[in-house]
């Protein structure tokens, strides 16, 4: 089970731990393009992304937005609606066969409660992730779109095997023509 040696990676973890993640985890394959939850929707789970590529998108009038993407060995979820109970602002959709290990977050939440180990792994994920967008806003408000590209091809070069031009231009911020003449001029 891939997700075991990830939380290994971040953390040492004790036996409770990695039994809950073998008993909770639940496997699942979405095929590309397949959406794993749309907006709107009241989350009930965390996903840990074990293969394949992943987007999160909002609605904005009659177009979807990209807000981010997710590789292998990373988590993905509406965070706001599994704190909050409220419904996601974001859907979360498969860019290529893909497999997910679903964990219960009410199950998480209650072994948090008793388990140290477990406060670690959370507070690490969330950081990790605060930190992630915290990047992805100073890069928007302080670089140039070709800049955005640049960074993004380097960061992540297998995504541009994934994801399409229009989720990539709509993730930089710019049109899909914006994302054509950059592309141009590497």
């Amino acid at each position: 089970m891939r997700i075991i040696d990830y939380l290994k990676s971040l953390y040492p973890i004790n036996d409770e731990v990695e039994f809950f993640f073998a008993k909770m985890a639940e496997t699942k394959s979405y095929s590309k393009g397949e959406i794993i939850f749309s907006p709107d929707s009241y989350l009930r789970h965390v996903y840990f992304i074990e293969s394949g590529f992943t987007r999160i998108y909002y609605n904005k009038g009659d177009r979807d937005v990209t807000h981010y993407f997710f590789g292998p060995d990373t988590f993905g979820t509406g965070i706001e609606s599994l704190f909050y109970q409220k419904p996601s602002v974001f859907g979360f959709q498969a860019l290529s066969d893909t497999v997910v290990m679903a964990i219960p977050f009410l199950a998480i939440k209650e072994l948090a409660e008793t388990n140290i180990t477990m406060n670690h792994i959370i507070q690490k994920i969330l950081l990790d992730s605060l930190i992630s967008f915290s990047r992805r806003f100073y890069n928007m408000q302080f670089e140039t779109a070709s800049e955005r590209y640049q960074s993004l091809m380097l960061e992540n070069p297998a995504l541009f095997q994934q994801a399409t031009l229009g989720h990539i231009a709509s993730y930089l911020g710019v049109s899909q023509q914006t994302l054509s003449v950059i592309r141009g001029l590497k």
